[in-house]
């Protein structure tokens, strides 16, 4: 599954797998599509918990007809529409520290592993860069 322009935007935090900082994103440059096949989410990563913790909460809203707990679940893709996020692809994110400049570098998609919150995680330690 390739990153989408909502995964990986500009001003988040680029780390090494070894946690040395590498500056923000300045710039997501996109490349070209990803190859036919290459894999979708695993049906069980869409699974949902069989009671809704929104039921358990001091006052319930789903049974008066608030429709947020069903489509935020695993299996409604929390909401996000991921077919409406345009594909980055084979891109590269620029990265830099002080708005690009003192170490100001392109890093090619391929050595991102993780995106979680406001931070990218690459999978190079710093020495392999």
């Amino acid at each position: 599954m390739g990153f989408t322009v909502r995964d990986i935007r500009r001003a988040m935090d680029v780390y090494t797998r070894d946690n040395v900082y590498l500056g923000t994103v300045l710039e997501v440059i996109p490349g070209p599509a990803a190859p036919d096949g290459e894999p979708e989410l695993s049906p069980d990563v869409l699974q949902s918990s069989a009671v809704s913790g929104e039921l358990l909460g001091p006052m319930p809203t789903q049974p008066l007809g608030n429709r947020g707990p069903a489509n935020q679940s695993a299996r409604a893709r929390y909401a996000i529409g991921q077919a409406s996020a345009k594909p980055i692809g084979r891109g590269a994110i620029r990265v830099g520290k002080f708005g690009g400049l003192v170490g100001r570098r392109e890093i090619s998609l391929d050595a991102v592993q993780t995106v979680s919150l406001e931070r990218v995680i690459l999978r190079l330690r710093s020495d392999e860069l």
